[in-house]
């Protein structure tokens, strides 16, 4: 963990200031630091796997004309089916 990351998760929680700067054994560590670097390195690990994998990609144009009609017909007073409706129906019309 950088020493930017602890000064964070220490502002966070408050932590005295006096172990941000030090190379710690975990050994040494009150139970309050190990805390602190355990909610620290789950924290940046969620934040590495929930990313957006789309984030700067653009929408093909008529899927974006499309996404627009779906949201102004609900805005219309339309309304979309479930899934479970949308199931329910294909199975219906093709006599399953």
């Amino acid at each position: 963990m950088s020493k930017k990351q602890v000064k964070e998760v220490q502002t966070a929680y408050a932590a005295p200031a006096a172990t941000a700067d030090e190379d710690i054994p975990v050994a040494e560590m009150t139970a309050r630091e190990l805390k602190m670097l355990i909610q620290s390195a789950l924290k940046e690990t969620l934040e590495e796997m929930l990313e957006d994998p789309d984030a700067g990609l653009e929408l093909r144009p008529e899927f974006e004309m499309q996404l627009r009609q779906a949201v102004s017909y609900v805005a219309a007073g339309g309304r979309l089916l479930s899934m479970n409706e949308l199931v329910s129906q294909l199975e219906d019309a093709s006599g399953v």
